[in-house]
């Protein structure tokens, strides 16, 4: 009896298998159940495919992150005229807000990191702090004349950004739903003015 031969995939589609399998688990089981023989099977890959790429399911997740967290793609796409800092500033954290919404896959990393204190948990929440770094360094330099703490603020905002998100489908905060285009359009305006009330306040 003859088999039927596996379709041979390229190196760019085993990748895409493996990270589909991985979006797959995390959506039903959360960061807790992404295991190494999980992925290898759900993808129908063999371990040595797998372990070609990656040394273990921590380099994996590396990759994942990268791939996935705001921070690490979505600010890099962000398109704003010569140096207008108020705008970007402004399109930073509008963006991180309604990004979040609706990726369930940094919705779940940030739920893993908060309950698991692990090596690799505290990788990627260290990955993520090295790489937003250079961008709080730059707003700290814009506003170090001034008697702004943009840095702590802007820490402020982005933790109520990220407790809204995990918290909008266990019930509205503060009457606000923000599954619900008045309830994001509130807290859209709300940063965009305290975005302007920030830059109004650096002295001439």
């Amino acid at each position: 009896m003859i088999k039927n031969k596996r379709k041979r995939r390229t190196k760019e589609e085993v990748v895409q298998n493996i990270m589909s399998a991985a979006n797959n688990i995390i959506a039903e089981k959360g960061f807790l159940g992404l295991t190494a023989t999980g992925l290898m099977k759900d993808s129908d890959i063999e371990p040595v495919q797998f372990y070609k790429r990656y040394s273990d399911l921590a380099e994996f997740i590396d990759d994942y992150v990268k791939k996935y967290d705001y921070w690490f793609s979505d600010t890099t796409k962000l398109q704003v005229d010569g140096e207008n800092y108020r705008e970007e500033y402004k399109q930073i954290l509008s963006n991180l807000f309604l990004s979040l919404l609706d990726n369930k896959v940094m919705q779940q990393l940030l739920s893993w990191e908060l309950s698991v204190n692990n090596e690799t948990s505290r990788r990627t929440a260290g990955m993520r702090e090295l790489h937003t770094l250079p961008l709080a360094e730059r707003f700290d330099k814009i506003f170090e004349k001034s008697d702004v703490d943009i840095v702590a603020l802007s820490s402020l905002i982005i933790g109520g950004i990220y407790y809204l998100t995990l918290h909008k489908n266990l019930a509205n905060f503060s009457g606000i739903d923000v599954n619900t285009e008045s309830g994001r359009e509130r807290i859209l305006k709300t940063i965009r003015f305290l975005g302007d009330l920030f830059f109004e306040r650096l002295p001439e």
